[in-house]
């Protein structure tokens, strides 16, 4: 799947030279089975023809090449069968690497991601809210910190910085907490443009949900559905959208921006946008409300240390996660009946358990909906976790080159 300028925010900016060398423009035969590898993990040169539908000859020497240029190697061959034991080909992890920024309502992350979907390095930054003049510092700090331990030849191989984003970040400043002014100078900045002048890299824009969305394809998605709505709890909810087991992302990038969806809600029969129903600045809020510091969330979204089992928090949490997985259902109801979908993959910034449990309230919220006339899909947890937003921005100069 390579991402084309339709399916940025707007066409993709490099800074002259520098930045276009960085690009490593493929056939389609090599993407072709640069994706099949990637899915596989590895796979023989017999199977990748037969797969593919070339011939054994063409296959033979695409692989040649793409060995010769350091993108796949070969492993050790696979014994046990009749005849010549096998030899299956995998992704070099050196053979490329993708740097991403994820630019978040409460931090700023950069990630370095390696061919085979390794993450090298990484680093995060918490802030208040998020600014124009601390993204930049970060990012060029970023860069210098997480490219430091690749060899000279491996910086030649760095194919582009992908930023995943929420777009129109300036129209959420009362629900980021941020002042009006300090989010109004988003409007304004082309991000592509600046971070490719600061850095010589080919910049490739993402929302940061679809970004999260492309993570799960690539890493997860352990089900093989061809068709799914992805869900990100993150601050603010996101989504993303798979058709044809292709990122799809629409005329402006924001194909399954759930979090914009109308919802009625059941206690006050007002309308509002499932973003304030179903987001973790929420449950932020409330735990705030509650004496507790929600900032916890934040700190460590894998395991959420800061809150220690009590009475109060659980309360809190349980009542979260039963608002949160009303709007979730509404979104996975509207999915299927529009969509048809294999299922709804949610994904999040919080623990496993918390996550599984999420996945649990949302699947009983659908056992009470009206689905007649409906083939609902399966409800599942996303694999790549809370930095898929992360993983996915650094996958995005490795999609639109190989994949």
């Amino acid at each position: 799947m390579a991402i084309s300028p339709e399916q940025t925010s707007s066409p993709v900016n490099t800074a002259g030279d520098a930045a276009d060398a960085l690009l490593d423009n493929r056939t389609q035969n090599e993407r072709d089975i640069l994706t099949l590898i990637r899915h596989e993990g590895a796979i023989p040169k017999s199977e990748i023809a037969l797969r593919t539908g070339l011939s054994a000859q063409s296959a033979t020497v695409i692989i040649k090449k793409l060995a010769s240029d350091k993108l796949v190697q070969a492993l050790a061959p696979v014994r046990g069968g009749v005849g010549q034991p096998k030899v299956p080909f995998g992704l070099n992890p050196n053979g490329a690497f993708g740097l991403g920024l994820k630019i978040g309502r409460r931090s700023f992350d950069m990630t370095l991601l390696d061919l085979a979907g390794n993450v090298k390095a990484s680093l995060h930054e918490k802030v208040p809210y998020p600014t124009v003049a601390h993204l930049l510092s970060f990012t060029e700090r970023g860069v210098t910190v997480l490219t430091q331990q690749l060899s000279a030849e491996q910086r030649t191989r760095i194919r582009g910085l992908g930023v995943a984003m929420p777009f129109e970040i300036w129209n959420w400043a009362e629900e980021a907490g941020a002042p009006t002014e300090a989010l109004e100078a988003w409007k304004n900045l082309d991000i592509q443009a600046s971070l490719s002048a600061h850095l010589g890299f080919p910049i490739f824009v993402s929302n940061d949900a679809t970004a999260a969305c492309s993570a799960e394809m690539a890493f997860g998605n352990h089900h093989r559905f061809n068709h799914f709505l992805y869900v990100f709890v993150g601050t603010f909810l996101g989504g993303g959208l798979i058709i044809n087991n292709q990122l799809f992302t629409g005329k402006s990038g924001n194909a399954g921006a759930i979090g914009s969806l109308p919802f009625v809600t059941a206690t006050n029969n007002q309308q509002q946008q499932l973003i304030a129903q179903s987001s973790l600045y929420l449950l932020e809020k409330q735990l705030h409300d509650a004496g507790f510091d929600g900032n916890n969330l934040y700190d460590a979204p894998d395991h959420w240390p800061g809150l220690k089992s009590d009475p109060k928090v659980e309360k809190i949490l349980t009542l979260w996660l039963e608002q949160a997985a009303e709007g979730i259902a509404f979104a996975a109801h509207c999915a299927f009946s529009m969509l048809d979908l294999d299922g709804i993959i949610i994904d999040g910034a919080m623990p496993q358990n918390i996550k599984n449990q999420l996945v649990d309230y949302v699947q009983s919220a659908l056992k009470n909906a009206d689905l007649r006339g409906i083939s609902p899909g399966s409800v599942s947890a996303g694999q790549v976790g809370s930095k898929a937003q992360s993983i996915g921005s650094a996958n995005l100069s490795l999609i639109a080159n190989y994949y």
